[in-house]
């Protein structure tokens, strides 16, 4: 019987002696000493190519397991972006955090929801966040329309799943990729005249029926969000804009093509909140007049004063719109009558 017991004990201990030579970063570390390590690239599309300040200034990210459960939250300040891409047209960092978090192992997926800038829950109070811990919380945040200083400092989202790349030591180490889109859209406007001998100038754009916030994530159309406000796109010109381009011929199908030829309105805040009342693009038959954003532009024509209302299709975020009008040689009378006073081409591009 002691011998028996001899020959297993030393079984044992050529097996230990066998398990000692294994590699210890092919392994997954147990959970009392597991670290995640997360890598992170953050890719958005640049307005320009990165002036100074000009990059996104805070990142912020919740961590959740696959169950939804929450597992950390990570805020970051002072990265370095950098230009990618053959054109330059989309800039990028990368972000590298440490997770505590002992019930996850390799064959897991962890999901990560990005919030960049600092949205605002009204004019002046910025969004408080660090106490979000679950995904409802976080998806039905809310932000208020402010004054952003360009295309990259606006509220941007995204949503990743970040999978198991390698182990390093104790730390299990977890790679993923987010694109960050804006929520807001962009308006651009756009005049020209019928004829060059004409006298034009438009006196103001004021934009109705416009949202007092907008979801950082998925969009829902509800009765928190109210469709009253006005805006006035014209308050730093009390003397109108005068418009001295005109396009005689008939509008080409590229209107971009012809964009020499008209004149562009500036305005001080181009940035719109989300109305996904409205139709995919301009119609006669107007639904939801009363939730959807119209313009109304009051505008001066060969010494007359003269006022239209026109109705812009669904307005999504990370869209940039552009709205080209011209303004026709008609009689007065007839010219009020009618709603195609203008000729238009709406492009939907996303952002560059």
């Amino acid at each position: 019987m002691n011998k028996i017991i001899s020959i297993a004990t030393w079984l044992m201990l050529l097996i230990l002696a066998g398990c000692g030579d294994a590699s210890p970063s092919a392994e997954e570390p147990s959970a009392q000493e597991r670290t995640i390590t997360l890598n992170l690239d953050i890719t958005t599309r640049a307005d320009e190519l990165l002036p100074d300040g000009s990059e996104p200034d805070i990142i912020r990210l919740w961590i959740f397991d696959e169950n939804d459960n929450f597992i950390t939250y990570v805020v970051s300040s002072q990265n370095v972006w950098t230009p990618v891409g053959t054109e330059g047209i989309d800039i990028q960092t990368t972000l590298q955090t440490e997770i505590e978090a002992e019930n996850i192992n390799k064959n897991e997926k962890l999901k990560i929801y990005l919030v960049l800038n600092q949205p605002y829950a009204d004019s002046t109070t910025p969004e408080y966040f660090s106490d979000v811990k679950t995904l409802d919380e976080l998806k039905g945040k809310m932000f208020v329309l402010t004054e952003y200083k360009g295309d990259n400092k606006v509220p941007m989202t995204g949503e990743g799943t970040a999978t198991f790349s390698s182990v390093e030591g104790n730390k299990i180490i977890f790679d993923a990729s987010i694109n960050a889109t804006r929520c807001v859209a962009k308006l651009e406007l756009y005049c020209t005249k019928r004829t060059s001998s004409s006298k034009l100038i438009i006196k103001s754009f004021t934009l109705n029926k416009v949202p007092d916030k907008g979801y950082l994530f998925t969009p829902v159309d509800n009765d928190i969000i109210d469709y009253t406000a006005n805006r006035d796109l014209l308050s730093g010109n009390s003397g109108g804009v005068t418009i001295a381009t005109s396009y005689t011929t008939e509008l080409p199908t590229d209107i971009e093509s012809v964009k020499s030829s008209f004149t562009k309105i500036d305005f001080d805040n181009p940035y719109l909140l989300e109305n996904t009342y409205g139709d995919e693009q301009f119609v006669t038959e107007i639904v939801n007049p009363g939730m959807r954003y119209n313009l109304t532009v009051k505008y001066n024509f060969n010494g007359s004063d003269y006022e239209q209302t026109i109705y812009l299709p669904k307005i999504e975020r990370n869209t940039w719109y552009k709205l080209y009008m011209r303004m026709k040689e008609i009689e007065l009378d007839t010219y009020c009558q009618i709603n195609s006073w203008t000729e238009h081409e709406m492009e939907v591009p996303a952002f560059e």
